[in-house]
């Protein structure tokens, strides 16, 4: 697997962004550019090579094709394709390192992406995208600032998530385990149970539960209220949201409770909590 990555201290650059929708047979031709590819499949699975490298890239993940390198599709798609894309370069190179589970990151970089990816926080990652196509669609943008940001923030945002699936690698956590992890983290908020979580991804919740201890060291519904008192601290650091505000918007049915789980995680009441960050 290769890796790409770069260090600048300014955003990205901007070329230009859409979405591919095919009904069947879509064929990549060929070309070499000298700006980067980022491909984000939506539906469908495309079938492109770079430098001599087949990919098949399916639902749900995404392909960084290096400006400079030759891309071409090896075969065409069969059924139904979308996907977004975008072309974009920076103000410094990008390098390349090849690695495995034993990859070594680089002393320092702003921008990090395996040559292919699949992100667990799919939907995060597939909003912000969508949101840098909208971006490019107005015609009345006050500032083309917006569309560098907005793609340096879809940078960062998988970047991040590489890393940290990078760290959960490193300590033995599956991906399986990994995906249930930001799942859980984006949903919360929502009244889930363990059983509803196990459903979602078609396990026995007791064996699900002993799965998920076993690698984190931790329950899921432990993780699941620390998730919840996590969004909490933010709302709580609103003068404008008040205790049970808290406790109903992070997904806690019950104030006495949410009163007692956060005094469990935080080593302090939300109150205190609350008056000790707007002391600041």
């Amino acid at each position: 697997m290769n890796y790409f990555y770069t260090n600048t201290a300014n955003p990205l650059r901007f070329f230009t962004c859409g979405n591919l929708m095919s009904r069947d047979g879509f064929l990549h031709h060929r070309r070499t550019f000298d700006c980067h590819v980022l491909i984000l499949v939506l539906e469908g699975t495309l079938h492109i090579t770079q430098s001599g490298l087949a990919h098949s890239v399916a639902s749900g993940q995404y392909l960084f094709l290096k400006a400079g390198e030759e891309h071409y599709g090896h075969k065409p798609s069969h059924g139904k394709l979308a996907y977004l894309w975008v072309h974009f370069s920076s103000d410094t190179p990008w390098e390349t390192i090849s690695g495995d589970n034993s990859i070594t990151l680089p002393e320092s970089f702003a921008y990090l992406l395996p040559e292919r990816g699949a992100p667990a926080t799919f939907q995060r990652i597939s909003i912000l995208f969508r949101q840098l196509i909208d971006f490019s669609r107005q015609e009345a943008l006050y500032t083309e600032a917006i569309l560098t940001c907005a793609l340096s923030l879809l940078a960062m945002e998988m970047t991040q998530e590489f890393l940290d699936r990078l760290s959960n690698r490193q300590n033995n956590i599956s991906p399986v385990v990994y995906t249930i992890m930001e799942w859980v983290k984006s949903n919360c908020h929502k009244h889930l149970s363990l059983h509803e979580i196990a459903e979602e991804f078609h396990y026995n919740a007791e064996y699900l539960s002993s799965l998920f201890k076993r690698e984190t060291g931790m329950t899921l519904v432990y993780y699941l209220n620390k998730s919840r008192v996590e969004i909490s601290k933010n709302l709580l650091s609103s003068n404008n949201v008040s205790i049970k505000e808290a406790a109903y918007s992070c997904g806690f049915r019950d104030e006495k409770y949410y009163m007692k789980m956060f005094k469990k995680y935080e080593g302090m009441t939300p109150l205190q909590y609350k008056n000790a960050f707007h002391k600041k």
